[in-house]
């Protein structure tokens, strides 16, 4: 009696004051039950014992994991009249491997999961898992299967991924196989393994909230580019450069700076520079080699680290989704706790993109270069050449770039209309940031408190799409006429509108309209036209995002990617080596640095690479830092920095070939040429960036400086002019000229170095005719002469430009002239167009001479009238 009294104080109890923990159900009903329990095994799941992990979907040999069961109760409320004592037992392969039981009593709620034992396999096979309860009268049972392998077999996928992208230079294609790999391990069989590839790690990619915010986000901006191209905006800003670029350092200085200013895209950046910078760049005798680097050094390192750009929508996904694991276990860490303030501290700590930015400058202002850089530059100054240098290509497939939403030949290309919108983009997202961050707050928060807990997703997604949309206005509001820009044209507007009542006129006759189509041609010609119409500016939104479809393709596979790298427990193999006591915590920077750099280098993206090891890393790394936050925002930083340092390097990298496309340099050759200055920095930001911030040797600012002081001793003393005295070259092309056998090539390359310097002139192309030989630097050269031959005109005016070949400036007088001959030059294509315009309609009239002769005339816009 007492015991029953007790029980059904108890269950008013529970129900007054329900239990809020996860793993349990809340009373809501109040009374006693005499009826038997209704409960079942809804599903089974495993929790790796080392790591922590829990829901684990394959098993490590020799690796120990608990069983989970989880519970489906019928009723919400104990049983009065049962023995409240639930018996389990959990099963492997049909044989008993654990049992015991849970008094029910003894939790204030019925439990919603049950921990089922401990097991472990020791080789590798399928195995099933089953679990069984009893409760009084009651006997329910559930299984799962599960693919058991060594803990090394967890790295098939990735080296799938690395071989095949290795082999093939197809980013999509070497994903879709790490996917499907990965996927058949998980599942045991093939047909498993694709059933699950399309239907849970692709379609969980795609399915992802957080993942549609990113998509929305990118292609906004996407379309927000295409609409300042359109505008003539993007244009603009290289027209206002072009009156204070005439030497090879103001072109190069106007390449970085267009970078830079281009900061909230790395396509855009990409694309932008390059195409637009070439001309310059080629007139200022710089090599192509040379302008991709700085487009593509500059285009990541900027995005990456500016808070308003297409990246930090990405970048705060990931580490959102790994702070949202550590405060589930840790609810006050001593780190930040929303991820867009942890992406403002891993600013500092990403060593990399720092020193590049930093060194980029130091090259530019000194004039310097070495390695194959070196040697690019030499090429096209030593011998005046003004098309790039023998390492130009007319695209990367060989065929012209031709752009598909340049502005109208009409169209003022004017800069403020791209400083206007990205003004406003800027304007938007820090305003939405605050607002934000005031609606989930209480009242009384910092600026700093108000970003930190401010929704980044919303503010960059809503931003991106009123930037556009204030762009649009800002457009409409500019009419064009004569190569100018009409503001405000109100009276324009109402003769719009008069035109378009009386075109549209109810009571007008159709053969009215037909007769008046010619004049009203000539009259909407005689008006200004506003900069871009409605119709155009949706084609242009269009095709920008059209552009980056195929970045969106590679995002969602490396999102499954990132996933299925965590099936098969890649992630659970790095968590036991960084929760390793032996390993000093103070390294794991610069070992994540490092792996990171691996990975984006073998696969090409940094996106893809983030996605990886953010799972992989980020909260074992906290758990074995003990929550330090300098390590955990080292880590953080060595991830993101290391992406970006692999994808500079790697020849399959989506912008390493953009990179090259847009400034029409040769893949390869842009690759020969980056590759040292970014294997360079990495170097140095190992051992004055990761290493010491992560041992605490000294400050972060120290590194920071150390670094300078590194770029910058690299720059003065490991570096050479591209022309001086003696022909010397840096150091490490010196001793690589000492080494092999075949220099021929670099020798008298040197010497015509001495002579250009000695002269004030370019040296002549046709003395390079000497060195045709057997070798990829035969090959170089003769490429080299054989342009030249056919380049008479371009050699003749860089001959006599020689002495700029050395000062880098060119006299107004011969600038003035240069200009002219492209006026010309372009004058005569103009009317070579018109001649050919005219000989289609002439053709055109000979065809309809040429029909049989009816009653029917044509009219002036092509319809026919009696």
């Amino acid at each position: 009696m007492f015991s029953k009294r007790f029980a059904i104080a108890f269950g008013w109890l529970a129900a007054a004051h329900p239990c809020t923990a996860d793993n349990l159900t809340v009373p809501n009903v109040i009374g006693t039950n005499t009826s038997a329990y209704e409960v079942s095994v809804e599903s089974i799941s495993v929790t790796d014992v080392a790591t922590g992990l829990a829901d684990i979907a394959a098993i490590h040999n020799g690796r120990a994991f608990n069983v989970i069961a989880n519970l489906a109760w019928e009723q919400d409320i104990y049983d009065l009249d049962s023995t409240n004592t639930l018996l389990w037992e959990m099963f492997i392969n049909g044989e008993l491997e654990d049992k015991g039981e849970v008094n029910l009593m003894s939790n204030r709620a019925l439990p919603a999961t049950l921990e089922a034992g401990t097991a472990t396999f020791d080789k590798s096979g399928t195995y099933t898992i089953k679990v069984k309860i009893s409760l009084d009268t009651v006997e329910e049972e559930n299984d799962r299967d599960y693919e058991s392998f060594a803990a090394g077999a967890s790295f098939v996928p990735l080296v799938m991924v690395i071989v095949f992208a290795a082999t093939t230079k197809m980013v999509e294609l070497s994903l879709g196989m790490g996917i499907f790999v990965g996927a058949c391990m998980v599942a045991g069989t093939l047909v498993g393994g694709f059933r699950t590839m399309l239907d849970v790690y692709l379609l969980d990619a795609l399915a992802d909230k957080d993942h549609g915010y990113v998509f929305l986000f990118i292609l906004f901006m996407a379309g927000l580019v295409g609409l300042i191209e359109k505008a003539g905006g993007l244009s603009g800003i290289t027209h206002a450069l072009k009156k204070y670029v005439n030497t090879s350092r103001s072109a190069q200085g106007a390449s970085f700076f267009c970078g830079i200013i281009i900061f909230f895209d790395d396509y855009a950046n990409t694309l932008v520079a390059g195409a637009s910078m070439r001309p310059l760049t080629d007139m200022c005798i710089v090599s192509r080699e040379k302008l991709a680097f700085i487009v593509d050094a500059t285009a990541a390192p900027i995005a990456s680290i500016v808070p308003i750009s297409s990246w930090v929508g990405f970048e705060i996904s990931l580490i959102q989704a790994e702070l949202d694991v550590i405060l589930a276990s840790d609810p006050n860490p001593e780190i930040a706790t929303s991820g867009f303030a942890v992406f403002m501290e891993t600013i500092q700590y990403r060593y990399y993109c720092i020193f590049m930015l930093i060194f980029m400058p130091l090259l530019i202002i000194s004039g310097r270069d070495f390695g194959p850089m070196l040697i690019s530059e030499r090429l096209v100054k030593v011998y005046g050449r003004t098309d790039g240098g023998p390492g130009g290509a007319v695209a990367a497939d060989g065929q012209a770039i031709v752009s598909h939403n340049a502005p109208k030949p009409d169209t003022p290309c004017k800069w403020w209309n791209m400083a206007f919108p990205i003004l406003a983009l800027v304007g938007y997202i820090f305003y939405l940031l605050i607002w934000t961050g005031q609606q989930a707050g209480v009242g009384g928060e910092s600026f700093i408190e108000l970003i930190e807990i401010s929704n980044a997703y919303q503010a960059l997604l809503w931003g991106t799409m009123a930037a556009a949309l204030t762009a649009l206005l800002f457009f409409f509001i500019q009419d064009k006429k004569d190569g100018r820009i009409i503001w405000f044209n109100v009276n324009g507007y109402i003769n719009k509108m008069r035109r378009f009542f009386d075109r549209h006129r109810g009571d007008c006759r159709r053969g009215q309209e037909e007769g008046m189509v010619a004049l009203e041609e000539e009259e909407e010609e005689e008006h200004a036209r506003v900069l871009i119409d409605y119709r155009e500016a949706m084609s242009s939104f269009l095709i920008g995002m059209e552009k980056i479809f195929g970045a969106l393709v590679a995002l969602t596979l490396a999102w499954a990617t990132g996933a299925i790298m965590q099936a098969v427990g890649l992630n659970r193999f790095f968590g036991e080596i960084l929760q390793n006591p032996a390993l000093d915590p103070g390294m794991l920077p610069t070992i994540t640095f490092i792996i990171a750099i691996l990975i984006a280098f073998s696969t090409g993206t940094s996106w893809g690479t983030m996605t990886i090891m953010f799972p992989l890393v980020l909260v074992p790394s906290y758990n074995a830092s003990g929550g330090d936050p300098v390590i955990f925002y080292g880590v953080t930083a060595g991830i993101l920095a290391g992406a970006v340092a692999g994808d500079h390097a790697s020849p399959i990298s989506d912008t390493t070939i953009l990179a090259s496309m847009a400034s029409e340099c040769q893949i390869l050759q842009h690759v020969r040429t980056q590759a040292p200055y970014a294997l360079m920095v990495a170097i140095w930001s190992v051992l004055v960036g990761t290493l010491p911030s992560g041992m605490g040797t000294f400050a972060n600012w120290v590194s920071i400086l150390l670094g300078f002081l590194a770029m910058l001793f690299h720059t003065i003393f490991t570096s050479e002019f591209a022309i001086n005295k003696s022909g010397r070259y840096d150091i490490f092309t010196e001793i690589y000229l000492r080494c092999t056998r075949k220099k021929e090539f670099l020798t008298k390359l040197k010497e015509d170095t001495i002579l250009a310097y000695e002269t004030g002139e370019p040296v002549p192309l046709q003395d390079a005719e000497k060195l045709i030989g057997n070798g990829e630097d035969a090959d170089l050269v003769k490429e080299l002469t054989e342009m030249s031959m056919s380049e008479d005109k371009s050699r003749s005016a860089s001959i006599s430009r020689g002495s700029s070949i050395i000062t880098g400036t060119f006299p107004k007088e011969e600038q003035a002239e240069m200009e002219d001959a492209e006026n010309q030059e372009q004058t005569v294509g103009e009317d070579v167009e018109k001649q050919e315009q005219a000989i289609e309609e002439a053709l055109e009239v000979q065809e309809l001479s040429d029909e049989p002769e009816t009653e029917e005339h044509f009219s002036v816009d092509g319809k026919t009238s009696q």
